[in-house]
This record gives C-alpha cells, sequence and structure tokens, in this order.
C-alpha cells in the first residue's frame, strides 16, 4: 500500500509539473506584419532572414508579413488607419509616422521605450526620428543619411586632390570635373529626393521651414541655382531624377559626384568604381544632414506586449547586424553600435555616420510634412527652371507651408 501511495503521490507531482510548465508557457500568437522591402531583393531576404531567425528561437509566435510598394504601404495603412484595421507591426518612413500618429493608428510606446536599457542609447536624432507630439511611436529600424559621394579616378585626373569642405568649393569642384560626357555633381531632383537635397543648404545658411522667407532660403536656392543653370554642372534633367537615377548615372561613370545614401553602396562596389564618402559640406552655420530611414511602429489595438518582444529582439539580437548593414544598408544608430566593427558593412560607413549625431528628422515638421515636402519641392523646382524668380516662388511657398507647420 505504501509503495502504491508513493507512486501515486509521484504521478500527481509529475502531472501537476507538466501542468505547471503548460501554464508558464507563453500563449501561440499570431502578429500581423506589413513593409515595404520589396523594392530589391536584398532587402526583402534580409527581412526574411531576421524574421526566421526570430521564428527559430520562438517557436509560439507565428507572424505573417505582407510586403508592398511604398506607395501601396502608405495607401494601405491610410485605409487601415481609418477602418481600424492597422496591423500589429508594420515599418513605416519615419517621415510618414507623425501623421498615423496624430490619426490615432499607432499605440504609445514612450513608457515601454524608457524602460528598455537600450532606449536611451539611440542618438538623438534618432529618437527623435521616432517621436510625435512628444510621444515614442515607434523603434528605430533603419537610418540612413545622406553624404557627398565622388569618384577618386575622376578627382585624380583633374588634379583635385580630395573632396571639398565647403558648398563654395563644391561648386568649384563640380565645374573642373565637368566635361562634354560627365556632369561635375547629380542627385535626386525629383519630389522628396529634391526636398532632402535642399533641406541641408538651407539648416547650414542659418534657415528653417518656420523662416522661410528669411534670407537662408535665398542663399540655398542660389547655390543650386548656380550649380545647375549657371555653371551646368549639374544636367538640368536631373529634375526629373529620383535619388535611384542619380547614383545610377554615378556608376556609369556619367558623374563625378553625387548626394546620396548608403543604399548606392552595392550598385557602386558592382560597377568596381573607386569611390568614397565625405560628409555634406559646412555652411555658415557648420554642418547638417537630414536623417531618414524607416521605424517599427505598433497598431494601437494590437497586442502590444508581444510586438514590443518582437520589436525589441530585432533591435537588441547583435547577430542581426548582418541583414540591417550588409542587406537592408541601414547605418548604426546607437551609442554601443555607431563606431562597432559588426556594423562596418562597408569602408566607406563611417563617412556617412559622420555627421549622424547632428543630423536632423523632417518628421520633427510634423504631421503634414509630405505635404510640406512636396511645396518645397515645388518652389526649388520652380526657381531651377526659371519658371519663377526666387522671392516670388519663395513667397508662394511661404503661403503654403506655413499653415502646415501650424
Amino acid at each position: 500500500m505504501r509503495g502504491r501511495a508513493l507512486l501515486l503521490a509521484a504521478t500527481l507531482f509529475a502531472v501537476g509539473a507538466c501542468t505547471a510548465e503548460r501554464t508558464e508557457a507563453p500563449d501561440p500568437v499570431t502578429l500581423t506584419w506589413w513593409d515595404h522591402f520589396d523594392h530589391s531583393p536584398m532587402a526583402d531576404q534580409a527581412v526574411d532572414s531576421l524574421l526566421t531567425r526570430y521564428r527559430q528561437e520562438h517557436p509560439d509566435v507565428r507572424i505573417e508579413r505582407t510586403s508592398l510598394s511604398a506607395d501601396d504601404l502608405r495607401a494601405k495603412l491610410a485605409e487601415a488607419s481609418a477602418s481600424g484595421a492597422f496591423p500589429d507591426i508594420a515599418a513605416v518612413d519615419t517621415t510618414d509616422l507623425p501623421g498615423l500618429a496624430a490619426g490615432g493608428a499607432l499605440a504609445d510606446l514612450t513608457d515601454r521605450f524608457d524602460r528598455w536599457d537600450v532606449g536611451e542609447r539611440f542618438l538623438p536624432p534618432v529618437r527623435d526620428s521616432v517621436t510625435a507630439a512628444g510621444r515614442v511611436r515607434g523603434v528605430p529600424l533603419r537610418t540612413t543619411t545622406t553624404a557627398l559621394v565622388y569618384n577618386r579616378d575622376h578627382f585624380t585626373a583633374a588634379g583635385l586632390a580630395g573632396p571639398p569642405t565647403t558648398w563654395d568649393g563644391v561648386r568649384a569642384a563640380a565645374k573642373a570635373l565637368t566635361s562634354a560626357d560627365r556632369s561635375g555633381l547629380c542627385f535626386g531632383g525629383k519630389g522628396d529626393d529634391l526636398t532632402t537635397t535642399f533641406l541641408p543648404l538651407l539648416w547650414q545658411a542659418g534657415g528653417d521651414l518656420a523662416d522661410l522667407r528669411g534670407p537662408a532660403t535665398r542663399d540655398a536656392l542660389d547655390r543650386l541655382d548656380g550649380l545647375v543653370r549657371a555653371d551646368r554642372s549639374v544636367p538640368a534633367e536631373a529634375l526629373g531624377w529620383t535619388d535611384a537615377d542619380a547614383r545610377r548615372r554615378f556608376a556609369e561613370g556619367r558623374c563625378a559626384m553625387v548626394v546620396t545614401g548608403p543604399a548606392a553602396a552595392p550598385e557602386l562596389n558592382q560597377a568596381g568604381l573607386d569611390w568614397a564618402v565625405a560628409p555634406l559640406p559646412d555652411g555658415a552655420t557648420g554642418g547638417a544632414t537630414p536623417l531618414g530611414g524607416q521605424a517599427w511602429v505598433v497598431g494601437r489595438d494590437a497586442r502590444v506586449d508581444r510586438a514590443w518582444e518582437v520589436l525589441t529582439w530585432l533591435a537588441e539580437h547583435p547577430d542581426n547586424a548582418t541583414e540591417f548593414g550588409g542587406g537592408l544598408g541601414a547605418l548604426p544608430n546607437r551609442t554601443d553600435t555607431v563606431d562597432a566593427l559588426p556594423w562596418r558593412w562597408d569602408p566607406n560607413v563611417p563617412g556617412f555616420t559622420a555627421r549622424l549625431r547632428s543630423a536632423r528628422s523632417p518628421a520633427a515638421y510634423g504631421a503634414r510634412y509630405p505635404e510640406v515636402s512636396r511645396a518645397l519641392a515645388a518652389m526649388v523646382t520652380r526657381v531651377l527652371t526659371g519658371e519663377r524668380p526666387p522671392d516670388q516662388a519663395i513667397a508662394e511657398a511661404a503661403a503654403e507651408i506655413d499653415p502646415l507647420l501650424r
């Protein structure tokens, strides 16, 4: 009898232990994930690799990924915001984050971010890029910025010792590098890409969008106009180019310099160019560069705790640097990664990160920044095509942008 009693007790203990284990195990969950990283096989594969690694370590979590073009994702997110069917996790451009937050679609992650050890390591401009109306609404995913990329062979042939460090130097170098079959400088001059080219000139001249009628705007426009219309160092057709168009012409040897970001690296390496990167030149008030990229956001009605676990794992896991760097062309954006060797996925990464601490996020201009960007690009285009004199173009743009900022 005693033996049977002991056996029964042992059996009950084992059953209880198994029950406890089952009770403590996380419930299986399915999270929806939307992004626009299908623009290149490399980026698409990098995201798949990250999610596969997460699932292997967290078999209780199923992530259903939907990848769309950037425009289709923006439209789908707007529709989901209106209908209340926002995904659990979405990867969005940081300039779209304030609008989604203002529409009430996003979870407030401020308290979680403040308790997260890694949160305080993000560089201040990076944290600013995921903050809207004083609340953290996202987790930094992919940080990018622009710099001056130049062809060393072209510089040597023109007798130039190194990259220019001022905008006057850029103009002189671009003029010296321009020939019958090559432009001295190229940049994306269409839509948002033109805004990204113009803003650092405005900031470095001491200006800002809130004071668009100030003298710095005219100074920035005059610098671009000198390159495009006066010197013809920048081809007039650049006003119809995207950033991808500009860097493709650089890769083909048809431009000696190009203002672009780290996404250019794989293409330029494949082209076999001897290229290098220098920070954007200084202006009257020093250096400034625009901070771009994407953030992860969590839907307001999502399984926020489970989504937060996914995002913090992705951000923290050291093995993920390979996918973020080589796959997505992301720059290291934290104090513990900005100089770390695992993030040196290309020898030219330091050229892009040199101004990261002083970069500025256009997302700071608020929920209507996409409209602001369109108005600003229209202003610059009208001046560079001769459609409007600068003062008239500035006055028209300011009248349109001022209420958008308010």
